[in-house]
């Protein structure tokens, strides 16, 4: 019985795609999701991802690390105003944001100076 209802459920999920279980045993890496929703998540893939912020300063070494990012601080957890990142980590002279799914590293920016 367990047999029978595992084929079943191998038909019905190969015959979602075009082509179906013949496509499936020629190539084992072909996706047997349905054209539209492969080609999204495939076009979610390749999206570049970026996060243009400015660190300018960095208090750290005390009992709650700031960074001050945009002219506004923040502290670990918090989340930008301008943009939707989290503070995940702030550190010597950087700071990690987590954003869109990713974990950027920023560091503070050099002034020129005497």
């Amino acid at each position: 019985m367990k047999k029978i209802l595992f084929l079943i459920g191998l038909i019905s999920i190969c015959s979602f795609s075009e082509g179906g279980l013949a496509k499936a045993l020629e190539d084992p890496f072909v996706s047997l999701l349905p054209t539209e929703i492969a080609a999204a998540v495939e076009g979610k893939k390749t999206v570049p991802v970026s996060l243009e912020v400015s660190v300018e300063g960095v208090l750290w070494g005390t009992d709650v690390p700031m960074a001050i990012i945009d002219g506004e601080v923040y502290k670990v957890g918090d989340t930008l105003l301008n943009v939707d990142a989290k503070v995940f980590s702030i550190e010597d002279n950087r700071v990690s944001l987590f954003y869109s799914g990713r974990l950027f590293v920023k560091s503070a920016q050099k002034r020129g100076g005497k």
